[in-house]
Order: C-alpha cells, then structure tokens, then sequence
C-alpha cells in the first residue's frame, strides 16, 4: 500500500497552483521527481505523460526550475491526479482505472488520452462524472 506523497495532498496541490500557477513562476523540477515517486512512474512514463521526449524530461530533472511550459503541464497533471484520487480513493485504484481502456475514449486508456492537452481536459471530466455517479 503506497503512501501518498505530500506532492498529492491536497494542501500541497493548491500551495502548487497559487504559488506557481497565479504567480506564473516556474516549479521546482524536485517537485517533479517527488510526483513520480509518489505515482510510482519511470522517467519514460512521465515522459509520455508530460507529452515530451525522456530526453528533454531528463534535461528538465537537472535544471534547478522546470521551463515555465513544463510548468504548466506538470501543473495540470497533478490537478487531474488530485481529482482521480478525490474520485478513486486510492492512488491504486485511479492507476488501474487510468490503465483500463473506456468507450468515452474509442477504446483508449486515460493515461493514452493525457499524452495531450485536449485529453487531459476529457479525462479530467471523465473522472469528475465518475465521482458524481454520472454515466458516459
């Protein structure tokens, strides 16, 4: 049973969004390392998720800030990881189902779909449906 990370929790996310997101400042790329050992992923998965090669995802981790792009990405995944977690209960449990293909997605995982912007907005509504008993 994995411990959540205090990238995960909840007080930490929205510190997150308002110091960085409203004050448009880049992230720390520890904060990134310490997000992909909470949610267990190698650097290629990351990678994927983030929507950018593992060589510009390795490039980032050595930098002290993430660039104000990655910023934002990084900024929006963890969003939909605190909402799937909200939704989900379990860190677990919002793995598996990000791993499982859905019909709204034409057969697709999640975690396929997040590989862009556009579908890291649809997941993130799927997953906001899902916790409010709402069928696709």
């Amino acid at each position: 049973m994995a411990v959540p990370s205090p990238v995960l929790e909840k007080q930490t996310i929205y510190e997150l969004l308002n110091g960085f997101l409203y004050k448009n400042e880049q992230i720390p790329s520890s904060f990134l390392r310490k997000f992909m050992t909470s949610i267990d992923a190698s650097q290629n998965t990351t990678a994927k998720l983030l929507g950018i090669a593992t060589r510009t995802l390795q490039r980032e981790l050595n930098n002290n800030h993430l660039s104000k792009e990655l910023s934002d990405r990084f900024l929006q995944i963890i969003d939909l990881y605190k909402e799937g977690i909200e939704a989900f209960y379990h860190i677990d449990t919002f793995k598996q189902w990000l791993s499982t293909s859905k019909t709204t997605f034409q057969g697709k995982t999640p975690f396929e779909m997040m590989q862009s912007m556009t579908g890291t907005q649809q997941v993130k509504e799927e997953i906001i449906r899902t916790r409010l008993g709402i069928l696709s």
